[in-house]
């Protein structure tokens, strides 16, 4: 197990297991949380799907190569980094990316975790990777074979989530399809808010409605699934349980997110970011995107008023123009 400190806290991580242990009190109250606990990497911006929602730029080339890629993965090991989570776009149509997720896990301390559409997740890919990673994250789209693909990922008995983003129309199939995903052999399940200038967004009384059914969901599953809320729903949620109730989302302090074209940002919804040239650099605007809490200027950032619900739809619209070109 591999110990993160935090502030006030302490943090343990197996990588083998998934496991994490919280140890707070006393002893631990003078600590302070110098590394993030997990970095979210875009390993390329190309994906094999065209979804219209996607707020990644397709066309944009990666800076990463094979061998840049490795060498990041040493040095956030070093750092003291417990996580890196590989995406895109599409991380499985990255040159090598079996062998670059089977040399992370030899080289270095990380768990290495990926989120993928999962139309690439063949026996060949999943031979291929066995042992070396931590959790895959398979995004639900209502147009693929999800059915085979979890039947795939079971059978090899491979750790792995499902990454469920709820819409209104989802909402009304989500006891349904958690139900499906349960008898399918589904452990964990991560439920997404949407975040955006689209029509994707609960209504206030859908919310509610959200939170009623996720109280009943756990109780039902009895942690036979276990159902995560990602942290960008906040308080919107205020029965649903969760592992960290707190109207700060931690984004630029538990996670930091690092572009294809070498930025770092506090969320992968963010603008701008700090670019960097060497990775030495990164501590230093860890740092300071630690302390400077930025919001992500889209509708649904838990950072903004209201999350951004008041944002009217020209305003919203020009954030989701600048998160795209900046």
């Amino acid at each position: 197990m591999r110990w993160l400190a935090l502030d006030g806290a302490l943090l343990g991580f197996d990588r083998r297991t998934g496991r994490n242990l919280l140890l707070r009190g006393d002893e631990t109250a003078q600590l302070r949380q110098q590394a993030p606990r997990v970095v979210q990497m875009a390993l390329t911006n190309a994906c094999n799907k065209t979804c219209g929602f996607c707020y990644r730029p397709i066309e944009a080339k990666t800076r990463w190569t094979f061998d840049d890629a490795l060498a990041f993965g040493r040095f956030l090991s070093d750092w003291g980094v417990l996580e890196l989570a590989l995406g895109g776009g599409e991380p499985t149509v990255f040159p090598g990316f079996a062998e670059l997720v089977q040399q992370l896990h030899t080289q270095t301390k990380l768990a290495v975790n990926f989120t993928t559409n999962g139309t690439r997740l063949t026996e060949a890919l999943l031979d291929a990777i066995a042992g070396a990673v931590g959790q895959i994250q398979v995004s639900v789209y209502d147009d693929e074979d999800l059915d085979g693909t979890i039947a795939r990922l079971v059978a090899r008995e491979v750790r792995f989530g499902l990454n469920y983003l709820v819409t209104p129309k989802r909402l009304a199939t989500l006891d349904a399809d958690l139900l499906r995903f349960h008898a399918r052999g589904v452990r964990d399940v991560l439920l997404l808010s949407y975040k955006g200038a689209e029509a994707l967004h609960l209504s206030r009384s859908e919310l509610a409605d959200l939170d009623r059914r996720i109280v009943r969901l756990h109780e039902h599953f009895a942690g036979a699934l276990q159902l995560k809320l990602d942290v960008c729903w906040s308080t919107r949620l205020p029965n649903a349980p969760q592992l960290f109730f707190d109207e700060d989302c931690r984004a630029g302090s538990l996670f930091l997110s690092v572009t294809s074209d070498w930025r770092v940002l506090s969320c992968s919804f963010a603008s701008g970011g700090v670019g960097f040239e060497r990775f030495d650099e990164l501590p230093a605007i860890y740092a300071e995107l630690k302390h400077g809490k930025t919001a992500a200027q889209t509708r649904g950032c838990a950072r903004l008023p209201s999350f951004g619900e008041t944002l009217s739809p020209i305003s919203a619209l020009t954030a989701r123009h600048r998160e795209l070109t900046t």
